[in-house]
Order: C-alpha cells, then structure tokens, then sequence
C-alpha cells in the first residue's frame, strides 16, 4: 500500500492529477521540447516594449496573408502572458536570410489546450516622426500603414467598431500601432516628404492599439530657429507684430 501511494501514484500524476491535465502537460513538454526547437519559423523576442528579453518561439505566417504582415506567434506556455498593444523586436533567420522587425501584438488566443500561447502579430515596418514647429523630433512611432479594405482591417476592427458604437471618418489611409496619450486628432506629422494629419482614432475596439485615421495636408514650413524666444507684441518689428 505505501509503495501504491509513494511510488505509483507519484509517477502517475507526475504531469497532473486529472486526464486532462495530464495531456496539456505532455503537449506543453512536447512543444518546449521538440517543436520550438526544431521549427523552421524559431525566432527569438529580444525586446518587449522597452525591455530587454530573450525568449524562444515561433513565427510563422498567417496562411491567410500571403504579404506575412500578419503572423502568429507561438511561445511556451511558461513566459508571462503579452497583451494586446505590446510591441515586440524579433529575430529570425530563414535559410539564409536574417529578418529583425517591429511587430505589434493585435490578438490574444485564451485557449491553452494545443499546449502553448498563441498571438496574431502585425508589423510595424514604417517610423513615423513627430516634430515642433523647429523641426526637431519630439516622438519617433513605429506603424503599420493599411487601406480599410485589407482583410486584417475587417477581421480585427470591423465587428470592434459596430459593438462599441464608434464612427470613424470616411477616409482610406490608416495607420496602426500601439496606444499613446499624445496621439491626438489634428496632430500634424510628415512622412516621405508629404503632410498629414490625424483624423479620427479608434482606441476602444483593441486595448491598447490605436487605429488611425489620417488624411494629407499641406506641408508647413520649419519656423527658423531665431524666431524661438521672441516675444511676440513686444518687438519692433513691423511684420512681426501683425503676423
């Protein structure tokens, strides 16, 4: 009886107590173990948000996206859990082709029962700038730029914007990336030479992820440098006074 109780009921329950925690735990060894490591998608997170990390997956692309913009990730059920919103930096070599890239988190799978965490990843493959009226770079963003007729854009933003009641502007250009408090409508920006400006944000349907409307402006003029610290009403200039 003590060796029934000791001995066989220890090795049998060493994965688990129950049927079906037994077999998650074996799935959860088979995935650390065999598949992560011998994958062709294996690939290493070194960055998440602004931390250093070092974690072992697997990205591989969405086989509904030919463009592999949108991945899945696949890493050991023993890493903290991502969250929507979360941008990740990931190196992955291919063959012979090394790839490091910003990608956003987009999706959460809840369910566990394949024995690892699943995340639906979008990359962010353009840096938008944001400057003052000197030109200097206050905020530098990594996006994604989409059209409203991508597949990504009505799969994951479409039923999002129906329940929560939100109405975005009649426009085509949109950008995606992670939520920031100074992202706000009519904020100008520059990219590739051109002006544009926000027109709507969408940062209820995904935590954390904003979806943004923008549409083109004409591009300002960088105020000289000199015109900094004078005061306006105080100077004896002309032009300056009834500007």
């Amino acid at each position: 009886m003590d060796y029934f109780k000791e001995v066989y009921l220890k090795r049998m329950n060493i994965d688990g107590h129950t049927r079906q925690e037994r077999i998650l735990t074996r799935k959860e060894k088979e995935f650390d173990k065999l598949f992560l490591r011998q994958s062709q998608w294996q690939a290493n997170i070194y960055q998440k948000n602004l931390d250093e990390a070092d974690i072992l997956c697997s990205l591989q692309p969405n086989k509904w996206n030919e463009s592999q913009e949108i991945s899945n990730l696949l890493v050991s059920t023993k890493t903290d859990r991502f969250n929507t919103g979360d941008i990740l930096r990931i190196y992955q070599r291919i063959k012979d082709i090394e790839y490091d890239k910003i990608w956003l988190v987009l999706f959460c799978e809840d369910k566990i029962a394949k024995g690892y965490f699943c995340y639906k990843l979008i990359c962010l493959d353009s840096i938008i700038n944001f400057t003052n009226e000197y030109g200097d770079t206050l905020y530098s963003v990594p996006v994604k730029f989409v059209n409203s007729s991508a597949a990504v854009v009505k799969d994951l933003y479409n039923y999002g914007i129906q329940s929560n009641g939100y109405r975005e502007p009649n426009r085509d250009t949109k950008v995606i990336t992670q939520r920031f408090d100074f992202l706000k409508k009519e904020i100008y920006f520059e990219y590739k030479s051109k002006g544009f400006q926000i027109e709507g944000i969408d940062d209820i349907s995904i935590d954390n992820v904003a979806y943004i409307t923008i549409g083109e402006k004409l591009k300002r003029e960088v105020e000289p440098r000199s015109s900094e610290n004078i005061e306006v009403g105080k100077d004896t200039n002309f032009f300056l006074n009834n500007v």
